[in-house]
């Protein structure tokens, strides 16, 4: 066998290379420009049930098909509170049951001005006077209230001189009434309400003066002093009024009043002449008291 010559171990040798380059080389692992991999889609996520129940065949819970305004949260109750019962309104601690039949006491003060003028043009009339008031009112509803009044208003005093005769006169009127209260507006901490009433009316004068015997006109003027109650007479009357909580129990109260009276102009006895039918306004503040009748 013959050994290969250079030629053929040149030719061998350019063989091997071309190979070597016909082959696909793997790219460095160094730094370079990462390739970006498209981003994922993701589905939206539902929101979770509002119930907790599972489908006996597939163990899941199922969708929530209630409409959008029946889905509403439960009434969360703070812990240590106690809810307000039917027929019973709070605010602040002020509260008022009125199927326990509230009863509000009422004691009020104030003025009393006379309308008109019951006597001839030569006397001196004032026709202010104060006012005392005591009450009692039993609400059986938010809105109703019926109760009984007794007061003493002052009617004004009448000076009047004749001869020898002077008498200066003190007129006023107590009363017995029978009221009706409606409250347009009634919240925990005021009350605004119209009152009406009817009642008899007993008219009282006080008088004191200088009088001369009209069968002896030789004998002079001696001094007097008399009172005298006539009546009883019908009177009418409406009010409107105001009242401010200043606690649970014990409230501020103002009251205007419009009255109507009919009284006997005739004289009263041996003492003064009578004031007859008046009508007066009034205006009155006091203070209220209030307390539950029925058993809660």
């Amino acid at each position: 066998m013959r050994a290969a010559g250079p030629w053929s171990l040149l030719l061998a040798a350019s063989f091997s290379s071309g190979l070597a380059l016909a082959q696909p080389v793997a790219p460095p692992a160094g730094p370079g420009p990462a390739t970006e991999a498209p981003a994922a889609t993701t589905e939206p996520t539902a929101p979770p049930s509002e119930t907790t129940d599972t489908s006996p065949e597939t163990g899941s819970a199922p969708p929530n098909t209630a409409p959008l305004e029946e889905r509403r949260p439960a009434t969360v109750i703070a812990v240590g509170t106690t809810p307000t019962p039917p027929g019973v309104s709070s605010e602040r601690g002020f509260s008022r049951n009125y199927d326990a039949l509230p009863l509000t006491l009422e004691a009020r003060f104030g003025f009393n001005a006379r309308l008109d003028s019951s006597f001839a043009d030569g006397a001196r009339e004032d026709h202010w006077g104060p006012s005392y008031a005591l009450a009692a009112y039993l609400a059986w509803s938010r809105e109703f209230a019926l109760g009984l009044e007794l007061d003493y208003v002052g009617l004004g005093r009448v000076r009047a001189l004749s001869g020898q005769n002077s008498i200066d006169s003190d007129y006023g009127a107590a009363g017995g009434w029978l009221g009706a209260r409606v409250f347009p507006l009634r919240r925990e901490r005021l009350d605004l309400f119209v009152n009406l009433r009817i009642g008899l009316v007993l008219q009282h004068v006080d008088s004191r003066g200088v009088r001369a015997d009209p069968a002896n006109i030789t004998v002079p003027a001696r001094s007097f002093a008399c009172s005298e109650w006539d009546g009883p007479g019908f009177g009418f009357g409406g009010a409107f009024g105001v009242a401010y909580r200043l606690g649970r129990r014990v409230s501020l109260v103002s009251r205007v009043d419009l009255t109507g009276t009919r009284l006997s102009g005739d004289p009263l006895g041996e003492c003064a002449p009578g004031i007859g039918s008046v009508a007066s306004l009034g205006g009155s503040v006091g203070l209220t008291y209030e307390f539950e009748t029925a058993p809660k």
